[in-house]
């Protein structure tokens, strides 16, 4: 790279219209994605609890408010937690499959709620 001198001064001209400045940019080898499981782990470390526990504290404060749409919003984001977590199930029947889930749903609603429940008889 060929640096420009001012004739008069002798100094090193900047240019004052950008480019490359050295440091700048992502470095090398560095991924520019960031994860899921990044954003959960820096959530946990910022709420200072794991991220299911306070899923369900702010399901159950949205159901004892009594505000539908929240709630929707959260028993969205429960199932897609427990789906993300549940092991495949061998459905037959159509009507079988939904009672299958169904219950699967319930069962990891439960587990989730000890955990809740556990997490507030330690404080």
């Amino acid at each position: 790279m060929e640096k420009n001198i001012n004739i008069k001064t002798g100094k090193v001209k900047i240019s004052s219209r950008g480019g490359a400045r050295q440091g700048a940019g992502r470095p090398k080898g560095s991924s520019d994605k960031i994860t899921a499981k990044y954003l959960l782990e820096k959530a946990e470390s910022v709420i200072g609890k794991e991220f299911v526990v306070s899923l369900l504290e702010g399901y159950q404060d949205t159901i004892l408010a009594g505000d539908s749409r929240t709630r929707v919003v959260y028993e969205k984001m429960i199932l897609d937690k427990v789906s993300s977590t549940l092991m495949e199930t061998e459905v037959t029947d159509p009507t079988d499959q939904i009672e299958t889930k169904r219950q699967a749903f319930l069962e990891a609603v439960k587990a989730l709620a000890v955990i809740v429940q556990d997490n507030q008889d330690t404080k």
